[in-house]
């Protein structure tokens, strides 16, 4: 799927992990936004949505890990500045 980017979210309280094809043009907080609401009917019990949630960078060969990812940019953005990519570890907060 060229217009999307595949990446594994973990989701904190549960420590269970589930891939995502998250679409370039949107941005980060409409993307944290989307998987809230689709962990808050898979998890159900285990996560709300409030949309306030943020998206972390979680993948240990990143230099990056532990930070938040901008809400503002758009996955496409993050992707040419080489943050995030295909099979990249996030962590919904």
């Amino acid at each position: 799927m060229k217009d999307k980017l595949q990446v594994r979210v973990l989701l904190t309280p549960t420590h269970r992990e589930h891939s995502f094809f998250l679409p370039l043009d949107l941005s980060v907080a409409e993307c944290a936004n989307l998987v809230s609401r689709l962990f808050e009917r898979m998890e159900h019990g285990y996560w709300q949505s409030t949309g306030e949630e943020d998206l972390m960078l979680c993948d240990p060969d990143l230099p990056s890990t532990g930070e938040l990812l901008n809400p503002n940019e758009s996955i496409r953005a993050l992707k040419a500045r080489e943050i995030v990519a295909d099979g990249s570890l996030l962590a919904l907060m």
